[in-house]
């Protein structure tokens, strides 16, 4: 019985074994299944560490390139618009500059005119409607003025600020292409268990992307300048242009109204004029008659004829302020005729007159006192000298260039030759 106890025991104990031996090979074997399923989904898996570290790396490096590329198209795209960003605003300074002649076209016509204006006699020189719209023309061209220069030099920054921005945003991408072509080129290297960055090669990087970020920020900002700055022109631009138009016709109907006024009332003295020198010459020719038969006697009459005479004074010298107010409008009306006359060309050329120096010309008279004060050149000093030839310089000649007269000795010198007695003087 103990025998047969210890024989099943012994079975029992290797049946045991053989269960457990055959559960942890299903279990083993089920989990180098389900390890063949992980290392199917996921294809790194059955890579070698060192392959997979490379793989890593180069999707680090082609991500990093990714991100440098879309910085680099953002800014190429950042250049073209400020290109055509430069070039609109070069327009818009040309427009600007052409309202600005226009305006002082029109300014310095509108000065001329009141320089004409203001010679006017002292009788006329009162604030009338032509002065009050030659001046508020003035005001609106020089406050026209005023803004096209303020937008004018505000372009100006504008395209030294592009300029800027293209430098650094050309400069970006090409620091950004530099170090894609580095990474790239740090694949072909071989790859350590372990890859750290170093803390300065992060540095610049970090750096690089904060001023690509600021750069492309202020790179938006300065074209979203460049399209108010574009938008304030084209309205200033044609609003600039109508209120001058306006303000040169108000100007122009002026004038015609103020130079139609002063015809009329020219011509309302022209007549009365003419009446007051007929009623003078009729009344002093029937005055002088009375007189001759005024009788000696008669003192009343004589009485009445002093006063007619008194009359007839007060009359003449009421003809004589006539005829002095007709010469005063006549000469308004003349100065208001040539300030309709008045264009930019005239108004031009009288502001080039007014700033050149008048330039003297070379006349007769100049040669003359040029000739007095002593040629340019002077001959050694000969006077009294005897020359070859019998000729002899006298004083007087070597005054006004040399003269030469015949010497005592030398018969007639004046015969001799010029050439060999300068020659002989030299």
């Amino acid at each position: 019985e103990g025998e047969e106890l210890s024989y099943s025991k012994w079975l029992n104990e290797s049946e045991r074994r053989l269960h457990v031996a055959k559960a942890m090979t299903r279990d083993l074997l089920a989990s180098l299944r389900e390890n063949k399923l992980q290392e199917a989904m996921n294809p790194d898996a059955g890579l070698d560490q060192v392959v997979r570290e490379q793989k890593q790396k180069k999707e680090r490096v082609y991500t990093q390139c990714r991100q440098h590329q879309n910085v680099i198209d953002a800014s190429y795209s950042c250049i073209q618009d400020l290109k055509r960003a430069a070039k609109r605003t070069v327009d818009s300074i040309t427009q600007l500059t052409h309202e600005k002649y226009k305006g002082t076209a029109n300014f310095q016509v509108c000065e001329l005119r009141q320089e004409l204006r203001a010679k006017r006699p002292p009788s006329e020189l009162f604030k009338d409607i032509l002065d009050e719209a030659l001046e508020q023309e003035r005001q609106l061209l020089l406050s026209q003025r005023d803004s096209l220069l303020a937008l004018e030099a505000e372009g100006k920054a504008i395209i030294d600020e592009i300029e800027e921005k293209q430098i650094l945003l050309t400069r970006n991408s090409g620091e950004r292409r530099v170090n894609m072509h580095h990474d790239i080129s740090s694949l072909n290297q071989k790859v350590s268990m372990q890859i750290k960055q170093p803390e300065e090669a992060a540095t610049p990087k970090s750096k690089l992307r904060e001023e690509s970020k600021q750069t492309l920020e202020d790179t938006y900002k300065l074209l979203a300048r460049y399209n108010e700055h574009r938008r304030k022109t084209q309205e200033s631009v044609e609003e600039f242009r109508a209120r001058r138009e306006n303000a040169k016709a108000r100007t122009e109907a002026n004038l015609t109204k103020r130079v139609q006024q002063l015809s009329e009332r020219k011509l309302e003295l022209d007549t009365q004029l003419r009446d007051l020198i007929t009623s003078i010459t009729k009344a002093e020719r029937e005055l002088e008659s009375s007189f001759r038969k005024l009788s000696p006697n008669d003192a009343a009459k004589k009485e009445k004829l002093e006063s007619d005479k008194d009359l007839l004074e007060r009359l003449r010298r009421l003809k004589d302020q006539v005829a002095e107010d007709t010469r005063h409008k006549s000469a308004a009306l003349e100065i208001d005729n040539t300030c309709k006359r008045v264009n930019a060309a005239k108004a031009g050329e009288a502001k080039l007159k007014k700033e050149m120096p008048p330039v003297r010309s070379r006349s007769c008279v100049n040669f003359r006192e040029q000739r007095r004060q002593g040629p340019a050149w002077e001959l050694p000093s000969v006077a009294g000298r005897m020359l070859p030839g019998g000729v002899q310089v006298s004083e007087s000649g070597r005054r006004s260039g040399f003269s030469i007269v015949p010497c005592a000795r030398g018969g007639c010198g004046s015969r001799g030759s010029l050439p060999e007695a300068i020659a002989g003087i030299l």
